[in-house]
């Protein structure tokens, strides 16, 4: 197996962009109307800012907006909820005219409007759920780009097989999840991990060599990223901050003079005072503090002292960690067991190989990428405990767990020599492909079944049946037209890890000296 031809960035952007988006689009389809964290809020604040209504009035149950009766009724359509034995055909929505507007409110109604302007305007051209279909495989194209755009960045001539294998990590079916909702946290993720990339890839090319393109990248998923949500600017921070760690101070001197590297500083600069003056002027992440007269949002645990709030989240980071990987629904549907192995021994194994072959200010960068990992989020909790209580959700840390599984893989592919004709190298990685291709297949097929049919449902009665509920299309297309794409991005990655790289030693793993 081999490339004839080396992969152009451009080519890879495009590929992976493609492939990405098709996945997100099953996701999309699979997964009930609502059945995501918070969606029917987020599904109402698209559908209100692109008619041009930014806050809406403020009342006990959230800001109340004007949008269509198909919109609104989302808020309805959550009663399988938290009950794993009802499925998703529970709803009974009135028979009325969907396309009639009405007033509905929205916990969302504060947040920062530019994902929404973006995914929001499918619900002006259709008059019942084709338009909120629409609106997630929009969010799902859109997020989709930037992992790909990420991807692209970190291409070399012929590719890393190490760096590919990681980006294969990084996507776990929580973010196809998240990208195929109507929910900001996936561009907030993908935005992120692509200014990461960018910033990756300035500091290890060549002293001298052209950065227009990843500056420009830079600028613009930087720009978008710190506007995604509240606490973003925060993760665009360790991910332009951090990879400046492998650069000495003359270097970073040096790299500062540079033209398109100020411009980037102030274009992400200029998108940070526009996130941060719309996060101050509306108080978006205290108004449930300030004001919880106008929130219907409660939490346990106000009044708990800062220093409590840090360790309670501290102690869950590994419960937190499981909904960067496969927490469905209202966090109430994870993914079977299986699908937490397999992620977990993988990325074990990659922190593993960086604490033990990195040096210097390689392994510096990944004591750093962890650190922000764990600490971060009970940082962020302590801060907010006293007046919030605990908000904290393990997606929440999704941009940084992306840019620390990749960032590993980047770092140990530059210290690594991989030859595609070892042996151990080629058991290695069809191994890794064909775990996590079964895991994202099961996870898929779990979470699809448990609304179609409940978690003790007939698989039978799920595959060929006739279920109580049951997506555009059925169960089983989706399914199969879900594993065919999940083989198609399995048998790319191969043909990347076992590209014949004549220049690399008859090794599999060696130490570059």
């Amino acid at each position: 197996m081999s490339l004839r031809a080396p992969w152009s960035p451009r080519r890879v952007l495009l590929v992976t962009w493609a492939l990405l988006s098709a996945l997100s689009a099953v996701w999309a389809l699979a997964t009930p109307i609502a059945a995501s964290p918070d969606e029917p809020a987020h599904i109402i604040r698209a559908a209100s800012v692109v008619r041009g209504q930014l806050i809406g009035t403020p009342s006990p149950k959230g800001h109340v907006v004007t949008v269509p009766r198909y919109i609104a009724d989302t808020q309805s359509e959550t009663c399988y909820a938290f009950h794993p034995g009802v499925t998703a055909d529970c709803s009974h929505v009135a028979d009325r005219d969907p396309g009639a507007t009405t007033t509905a409110p929205t916990t969302a109604g504060l947040y920062n409007p530019l994902y929404y302007y973006a995914v929001g305007w499918p619900s002006l051209l259709f008059s019942n759920d084709a338009g909120i279909y629409a609106m997630r495989i929009v969010s799902g194209v859109l997020t989709s780009l930037f992992a790909a755009l990420a991807l692209a960045l970190l291409w070399r001539r012929e590719g890393s097989p190490l760096v590919v294998l990681g980006f294969a990590v990084a996507v776990t079916p929580l973010l196809l999840f998240l990208d195929a909702s109507v929910n900001p946290n996936g561009l907030e993720a993908t935005a992120t991990l692509a200014v990461f990339a960018g910033m990756l890839a300035i500091v290890r090319g060549a002293k001298d060599a052209p950065i227009a393109q990843q500056a420009v990248a830079v600028a613009v998923s930087g720009f978008i990223a710190v506007n995604a949500r509240g606490l973003s600017p925060l993760w665009v921070l360790v991910a332009v901050a951090l990879p400046l760690m492998l650069v000495g101070r003359q270097e970073l001197a040096a790299l500062f003079r540079r033209r398109a590297v100020i411009v980037t500083a102030a274009v992400v600069a200029l998108g940070t005072v526009a996130a941060m003056a719309w996060t101050l002027g509306t108080n978006s992440l205290l108004n449930a503090v300030d004001h919880p007269d106008s929130t219907p949002q409660r939490y346990a645990g106000v009044g708990t002292n800062p220093f409590s709030g840090f360790f309670i989240t501290l102690e869950r980071t590994v419960e937190y960690a499981h909904g960067v990987i496969g927490i469905f629904g209202w966090l109430d549907t994870p993914a079977p067991p299986e699908v937490f192995f397999v992620w977990s021994a993988l990325i074990g194994a990659l922190l593993l190989a960086a604490f033990v072959l990195l040096r210097s200010r390689a392994l510096l960068l990944a004591g750093l990428l962890l650190a922000s990992f764990v600490l971060l989020p009970p940082i962020v909790q302590g801060v907010y405990i006293t007046g919030g209580g605990i908000i904290w959700q393990g997606r929440y840390a999704l941009p940084l767990f992306l840019c620390l599984v990749v960032g590993l893989a980047v770092l140990l592919s530059d210290r690594l020599v991989i030859s595609a004709r070892a042996g151990s190298w080629r058991r290695l990685s069809w191994i890794v492909v064909v775990a996590l291709g079964a895991a994202q297949v099961y996870a898929f097929e779990n979470t699809l079944r448990r609304y179609s049919v409940s978690e003790i449902g007939s698989l039978k009665v799920f595959l060929i049946g006739s279920p109580p509920w049951a997506p555009p299309g059925g169960n089983l297309l989706l399914l199969v037209l879900f594993a065919l794409l999940i083989a198609a991005g399995g048998w790319l990655t191969l043909r990347v890890a076992l590209a014949d790289r004549r220049d690399a030693p008859d090794t599999a793993i060696a130490a570059a000296i």
